[in-house]
């Protein structure tokens, strides 16, 4: 009796105690079972609803499924839902994710009716292959111009031919505007005092003894103009020498004539011409005559880009 008391007490406590209304906690939903309820809801064509459903599968990374198909579809389903709702910028985003995984998928035109959903994927695909192609295009271009430039020929130059006179050492460095102003000035003192020598020796000798007291003065100023033009010349011989050792270089880099490169080398810094858009074909240019068995008629034909 006193046991049966004590039982009956502890369940009114129990009782007591557990609040009306209390439900015991439901299991939490899976990935498998949130995407099913997307699902669902997107083929019914309740797009507003199917979006938050599909972009807690997908958002934030990493996502919660594991099935690259899965994901593929999601992604497609989202980016519809995006696009229906009016996100064109989030429906794209999507629709380059999906493509990202499978470059072939494709929008079921039985679920989704509405063709401009259906256009705005097939341009995101359209706009994907032409980013890839105009990559791929860039990455080969880089991979020529690597092999063109490791044929590039090499020119040794010389350390004596930078201390010679006449601009020489600033040819060799490729100054040619340097070079010609020093082979100008150099020849032409140097000339000048030669040819004065030239001139006294043969009138007057090596030693100019016997010079007549009339031509003195004359062979006084020939001989300073003689003596200053050498020391000119052998000034700015110094200057051009120093020059051409400042800026020496044991080799230069020897520019290719694009010519003798063959045709995939030539011209790789040149932009390719862009190509002009397709003249829109009219109605009438499909009209096509057709022969039947009972006289003439026209057809209408088309092609599939």
């Amino acid at each position: 009796m006193r046991a049966a008391l004590i039982a009956l007490l502890a369940l009114a406590a129990g009782t007591a105690h557990a609040a009306p209304g209390d439900e015991p906690p439901r299991p939490r939903s899976t990935p498998s079972d949130d995407l099913d309820r997307a699902r669902e809801a997107y083929r019914n064509g309740q797009y507003a609803t199917a979006l938050p459903l599909f972009n807690a599968l997908l958002y934030p990374p990493p996502p919660r499924l594991a099935s690259p198909r899965d994901l593929t579809d999601a992604y497609l389903a989202l980016g519809v839902c995006r696009f229906e709702t009016g996100d064109a910028a989030g429906a794209k985003r999507e629709f380059e994710q999906a493509l990202g995984i499978d470059p072939t998928s494709s929008i079921d035109p039985l679920i989704v009716t509405d063709q401009n959903a259906r256009d705005a994927f097939n341009e995101t695909k359209l706009d994907m292959k032409a980013r890839e192609r105009a990559e791929a295009e860039a990455k080969h271009r880089a991979e020529l111009r690597q092999i063109r430039n490791g044929m590039v020929g090499v020119e040794p130059h010389s350390l004596v031919v930078a201390l010679l006179p006449f601009g020489l050492g600033q040819f060799q460095n490729n100054q040619p505007v340097k070079g010609t102003i020093f082979a100008a000035t150099e020849g032409a003192t140097f000339a000048t005092s030669l040819g004065i020598w030239y001139y006294l020796v043969n009138q007057y000798g090596i030693r100019s003894t016997h010079v007549p007291f009339d031509d003195a003065g004359t062979v006084l100023w020939l001989q300073r103009v003689e003596i200053g033009t050498g020391i000119a010349f052998f000034g700015l011989w110094a200057w051009s020498a120093i020059d051409a050792y400042r800026h020496y270089k044991p080799s230069t880099q020897v520019e290719l004539d694009e010519s003798l490169l063959p045709p995939e080398l030539r011209d790789l810094d040149k932009p390719k011409p862009k190509k002009k858009p397709a003249k829109p074909t009219s109605l009438l240019e499909h009209l096509v005559p057709m022969v039947m068995p009972n006289g003439v008629g026209i057809g209408l034909g088309w092609e599939n880009d």
